[in-house]
């Protein structure tokens, strides 16, 4: 690690260095993902691994094993290998810092408030005319994301957890926030350009086009959360959240104890004011985070 952190490396390379480790771990953690796959399904057919059944628990649960593992691959791993090659305090890098409270508790309570101001943006994006390609993709992530999600089993839940919850706000926060926001913002010489572009990027690369507006605007929101607050933490536990709560609700959904329809509670079909009001008293919240950094400073 010393040896390294002595090196001088541009923004631009940093950013360059940052996708080609992601694109190396994609095939590094396939690969023991299939491993893994193949060892705890006593499977070792390669074809039937990567085209794994929805319909069938075997095929879900490799399926989740492989999600799971390509996140690592393709966000945490370029991430602390950045990190560690950039600077002696690798940690400090990634953006660890001490959280303050006061902001940390807003932002929760802000992400909860915004769901259903979310709901209703995601909703208006849907009316949006795509594509049939786009619509047939979007239908498909749909089906796959319910097929994992939804269930009556705490066990899955706990592993739905990990896999949608967990795993993707720290990867996703390290890689967007952690490394690429900040050098996108040092090669631009702007904040503003750093974080707009970064959540561009965010939102594409989740392929999913009916939510690409509010899934933009998380990122935004993630990004500035990051950059208010000076610590990766506050960013990593707000995408929980969202994470968390979808996961959760999905849960309760399986075992019946809510309506399939509380998924899309505020968007244009339920409660659509419920939606208006969210993003109204969200936006407040995110005035008054803004403040607090100010005062903290």
């Amino acid at each position: 690690m010393e040896l390294f952190s002595r090196y001088s490396f541009s923004p631009g390379l940093i950013i360059l260095l940052t996708f080609l480790l992601a694109v190396l771990g994609f095939v590094l953690f396939l690969a023991l993902g299939i491993l893994v796959s193949a060892l705890l399904t006593n499977n070792w057919e390669l074809a039937t691994l990567v085209n794994s059944d929805i319909n069938s628990s075997n095929g879900l649960m490799v399926m989740r094993i492989l999600q799971m593992f390509q996140t690592i691959g393709v966000f945490i791993f370029p991430s602390l290998v950045v990190a560690l090659l950039v600077s002696r305090q690798p940690y400090k890098e990634l953006g660890f810092n001490r959280i303050n409270q006061g902001l940390l508790l807003l932002s929760i309570v802000f992400m909860i408030i915004a769901l259903p101001g979310i709901n209703l943006i995601a909703s208006l994006n849907a009316e949006i005319p795509m594509p049939t390609w786009m619509v047939e993709m979007e239908k498909a992530s749909e089906v796959l994301t319910k097929a994992f999600l939804i269930t009556d089993n705490f066990s899955l839940f706990a592993l739905n957890l990990l896999m949608v919850g967990i795993l993707p706000a720290i990867g996703e926060e390290l890689f967007f926030r952690g490394v690429l926001q900040k050098y996108l913002c040092k090669m631009t010489r702007n904040t503003f350009w750093g974080v707009l572009i970064t959540a561009l990027i965010f939102s594409a690369i989740h392929m999913q086009f009916q939510g690409f507006v509010p899934r933009f605007l998380l990122g935004m929101i993630f990004g500035y959360l990051y950059v208010w607050t000076r610590s990766i933490w506050v960013p990593i536990i707000v995408h929980f959240v969202n994470n968390g709560l979808a996961t959760f609700a999905y849960y309760i959904i399986g075992k019946g104890i809510i309506p399939a329809e509380s998924e899309t509670l505020g968007g244009l079909t339920e409660f659509w004011q419920l939606g208006v009001a969210s993003i109204f008293i969200s936006s407040l919240l995110l005035w008054l985070i803004w403040r607090g950094s100010i005062t903290s400073e």
